[in-house]
Formats: C-alpha cells, structure tokens, sequence
C-alpha cells in the first residue's frame, strides 16, 4: 500500500462498499481497493487475524486503524477528505443526514434483495410499487428546488443517489417521473473524479453476473 493511501475492502462487486468509493473518488482522495473473489479469503484467512474488535466487510483500513461496518466506514472517508460539512454543519443536520441514510438504505436493500432473488421478474412489480415508488417519491420531496436533499452536500448523498442510480436501471420511467432526482443524481455522478473511477479497471459490477438475477448493466 502506498503512504497516506486508504485501503477500501470487500467482496468483488459494488455492494455496501460502493458509496464509500464514489464519495473518496468524488474529491480525489487515494484509495486501493483489497477485492475478496473466494469465500474462504475472508472467512477462514483474513476474518480470523483482522486486527479489528468487530471484523467484517466492508472495511477500511488507515494504516494500523481498521474500521468495519459500511456506515462507519463512509463517515470515516468523509472525515479523510477534510470537507466538515459532510458530516453535517450542526447537530440537527448530523441527525438529518442519518434519516437520509436510513431512507436510501431501505431502498438500496430493497433493490438488492430483488437483484439476488431468483424470482426476480416475478417480484419486479411488487418491489416497484411497495418499496421503489414511495422511497423516490419521499426522496424527490426531500429534494424539492434545492440541489441537495440536506442543502448541501453529506456523505449520505453518496448513498443515496447510488441507490436513485439502480432504480433508473430498472424502471427508467420511475426515476425519470422525477426530474429533481435526475439532475441530483447527475450533479453528483458527472463529478470528475467520479467518472474516472467508473472508467477505470479497478470499477466493479454491481452485482455478480453469474450469480445474480439481474446483473444491473451500467451506462458510463
């Protein structure tokens, strides 16, 4: 690993780790990916000697400190890239940027749960109308006139507009409904240094072709 170059683990795809890279690729912030291909890396190898009270994937790595859990790890990236204001101007903000998270979160599961399930076209609707639709309509709501849901820019952002993401690979008539949701979402995926990330070699699938229902297809 390279000095001061943080190490961002987990399985070889997107994943809870995602948001995380966006956001460090977002300000330029270095980063090595550490990809787990085989179960047993991780399970009967690195699991066992990581120096951490809590191993698990995600985790990030900074030097000696190793931080798990993926909504530790995203904060601690903000927190790297010197911007403050990321994790909130004040502490009301801090608490709003959580429910922003939690929000974003509920859909991304759901999207992820969809995308593993082997009944996938048979749930697709289902998923669209009970989850997908009011989390986007409650986001668009969020949003409103401004650029940013909180009225600037958090490390939840990073959350959130990925999840806005691979809805619109789903049902682009969905997202596309929301045109606030479009342009936050490509405020924040037209960053340069975001679109060389998703450029670049070390740009992972979404989810496992080979193993997944729906593999998410990316338009870059």
């Amino acid at each position: 690993m390279e000095d001061n170059k943080l190490i961002i683990a987990y399985w070889d795809f997107q994943g809870l780790a995602h948001p995380t890279r966006l956001l460090l690729s977002y300000f330029k912030v270095l980063f090595e990916d550490k990809i787990y291909q085989e179960r047993d890396d991780w399970f009967k190898k690195d699991k066992l000697t990581i120096k951490s009270p809590c191993p698990n994937l995600p985790y990030v790595q900074d030097g000696d400190l190793i931080l798990t859990e993926s909504l530790a790890c995203i904060q601690y990236a903000a927190m790297k890239t010197g911007q403050k204001d990321l994790l909130g101007k004040n502490d009301l903000d801090s608490v709003r940027i959580a429910q922003l998270w939690g929000v974003s979160r509920d859909l991304i599961v759901a999207l992820g749960r969809l995308a593993w399930n082997p009944e996938f076209e048979k749930e697709k609707e289902t998923v669209r109308k009970e989850k997908a639709e009011p989390i986007l309509s409650n986001l668009a709501k969020a949003v409103g006139e401004q650029d940013y849901p909180i009225g600037y820019l958090t490390w939840a952002d990073f959350v959130c507009v990925h999840a806005i993401d691979v809805a619109s690979r789903l049902w682009p008539d969905l997202v596309s409904a929301h045109p606030n949701l479009i342009k936050y979402r490509d405020r924040i995926l037209s960053n340069e240094g975001i679109q060389a990330y998703r450029k670049s070699e070390k740009y992972t699938n979404l989810f496992l072709p080979t193993r997944a229902s729906w593999s998410g297809e990316e338009k870059i």
